[in-house]
């Protein structure tokens, strides 16, 4: 769930840090947010568990399009970020349940969990200390649940290494059918393998496009990226983001500019690709 500038500007409102080392293959990253007007998050194939200085703690779900929002003035936010298909592994649920959904954390860990968390939330005193409370919580997760699914991994990596790879391509590198992959993909990431793909080349292309030297013709930086030609970027961007790709570059700011996706391509979804 990357963000975009609305009224407000990332590079004051948001802070992501990278997770500590024994975290990498779980999370994207962890961040601290003190938002100011509305602003635009672009789906990412990712799940953020984020904590509210009104006392909530909100997942977010796998989004297949970008939506807004605002919070009230002077409300703070930190949260935790995981990689692709991990959090439903390690909780046990099905991503499709939580597509395009927000909801409270007690539904998917209880109430007892949640109100144990919130108060060691609320003896943190500063945004450092809120991730590293998250993080914690992170640990425990990935100690006591489920085990990562190396099929989802294999996935991810396959489509980030070949961005134009059709569903038929990947469900035969994986030995299993379309369907079978069909169904693993909605459990994993809450979507087929098509709409994992739209959303790993348009961040690649958004990476892309924040390092590229400027005056940079967007149709060569779509091609770097994997589209087919600069409509099909077009086509993907408005039905990502709502608009065109210039339009949407002018007020965005790519969370990881200087990494190419980097929660996607990390050291877990490369060894699984060289393996």
């Amino acid at each position: 769930m990357n963000g975009a500038r609305g009224v407000g500007d990332i590079r004051r409102w948001y802070q992501p840090v990278p997770p500590r080392p024994s975290l990498e293959g779980l999370l994207a990253c962890s961040w601290s947010a003190r938002p100011d007007g509305w602003h635009r998050l672009v789906p990412d194939a990712c799940i953020d568990v984020l904590w509210l200085s009104t006392g909530d703690i909100w997942m977010c779900g796998p989004e297949e399009t970008a939506w807004f929002f605002q919070l009230p003035s002077g409300v703070v936010a930190a949260g935790v970020r995981f990689r692709p298909g991990v959090l439903p592994s390690l909780i046990g649920f099905h991503a499709h349940t939580v597509l395009n959904r927000r909801m409270r954390w007690r539904a998917l860990v209880g109430d007892d969990n949640e109100r144990a968390l919130l108060r060691r939330l609320a003896a943190a005193d500063c945004d450092t200390s809120r991730m590293l409370v998250l993080e914690n919580e992170v640990a425990t997760l990935a100690a006591t649940g489920g085990c990562l699914d190396p099929l989802a991994e294999a996935v991810l990596a396959m489509v980030t290494q070949h961005p134009r790879a059709r569903a038929a391509e990947v469900a035969a590198a994986m030995s299993i059918t379309t369907r079978q992959l069909h169904r693993r993909c909605l459990s994993s990431f809450g979507y087929s393998v098509s709409t994992l793909s739209r959303i790993v080349r348009f961040h690649r292309f958004w990476s892309i496009a924040e390092l590229a030297a400027p005056g940079t013709p967007l149709a060569a930086v779509a091609h770097d990226a994997g589209y087919s030609d600069h409509a099909h970027l077009v086509r993907d961007c408005r039905a990502i983001t709502g608009a065109p790709p210039g339009r949407f570059l002018a007020e965005s700011f790519a969370t990881f500019p200087d990494m190419s996706d980097p929660y996607k391509t990390g050291p877990r979804f490369t060894a699984t690709l060289a393996s």
